[in-house]
């Protein structure tokens, strides 16, 4: 019986944004965290928590759903400064739903699974 994963949204653009509010009217638990000061503050009024790094985001989620729009940012929101890779739990899952490069993809699961992460790539185009 698996009880249900806490879900963080890294990056509430149009497609963030509805991922998240639709898993919030679902009854999940979500975390959000966007570069744009004030939107995932905004985005709680109705539900959730905001975060101001990926990072902490990361360290309460089981799966970490990224919508941002290409591997440098993916790259980033990962293992830039205060990256959520470092403080996701082993056993958590990323998933990833910036269209980049297939090459990119199969190296970025390598380095996830070598932290002990699961990876979806789920593109969004």
């Amino acid at each position: 019986n698996m009880t249900q994963p806490t879900v963080g949204i890294i990056g509430l653009g149009a497609m963030g944004a509805g991922i998240a509010k639709t898993l919030r009217n679902n009854g999940f638990t979500i975390h959000v965290c966007d570069v744009r000061p004030g939107v995932a503050e905004a985005f709680v009024a109705e539900g959730g928590t905001a975060h101001a790094t990926t990072a902490a985001l990361a360290a309460v989620s089981d799966v970490v759903v990224s919508v941002v729009v290409n591997a440098a940012q993916t790259e980033s929101v990962l293992f830039g400064e205060n990256g959520a890779a470092a403080a996701m739990r082993p056993g958590s899952t990323f998933v990833m739903c910036s269209t980049v490069d297939p090459s990119w993809s199969v190296a970025l699961e390598a380095r996830l699974n070598a932290l002990g992460l699961h990876y979806v790539d789920a593109p969004i185009s």
